[in-house]
């Protein structure tokens, strides 16, 4: 299971709650699928919201959904990350503060021209947040549909494209950024 493998001398779960934290997300949901029990032992006393997706079998979108719907009604913005896409807190603060700047609906990194992660949407599109289908494409179908004012925020390191999708990529990355 992703969420516990070992990142930094803790489970990577809890790096990205750590760096979200630390990197000025003041709620922090996290959404639980496969083996929930598992990672709510692990986020014990973490001061998070835990919320269970029961359809995470549907995919990412039903899970984004699950997250936006538990966030509270004040929440300014969503940034939206992976448990497989370990960050450090510096790229998010530099994304939460461009972010906060520009007004932004969307904020997304850029390294080489290629998107990476978190992407940050304002909470002026919850509504269309949660109207979304996983038919439809998840949040491209929001993204190109603001793509001509997405607050793209440069980084030149390679790690905001970072996705743990395998086994193989978890050792790689431990190889190349796990200090």
């Amino acid at each position: 299971m992703k969420a516990l493998l070992p990142w930094n001398g803790i489970s990577l779960i809890r790096h990205q709650i750590n760096s979200l934290r630390k990197g000025g997300c003041s709620e922090i949901v996290v959404v639980l699928g496969h083996r929930s029990n598992d990672v709510c032992g692990e986020l014990s006393g973490q001061n998070v919201t835990l919320t269970k997706n029961v359809d995470y079998k549907t995919g990412r979108v039903s899970s984004i959904k699950c997250g936006v719907q538990s966030a509270s009604q004040e929440a300014d913005c969503y940034v939206l990350l992976g448990v497989d896409q370990p960050r450090t807190h510096d790229v998010i603060a530099k994304l939460v503060e461009s972010h906060i700047e520009t007004g932004a609906l969307i904020t997304s990194p850029r390294f080489e021209n290629k998107g990476g992660h978190p992407v940050i949407f304002s909470s002026q599109l919850r509504k269309e947040i949660l109207s979304l289908d996983e038919v439809d494409g998840g949040l491209r179908k929001i993204f190109n549909e603001y793509r001509n004012v997405v607050n793209e925020v440069q980084f030149s390191d390679s790690r905001i494209h970072l996705d743990l999708n395998t086994y193989e990529d978890y050792q790689k990355a431990l190889s190349l950024y796990a200090d």
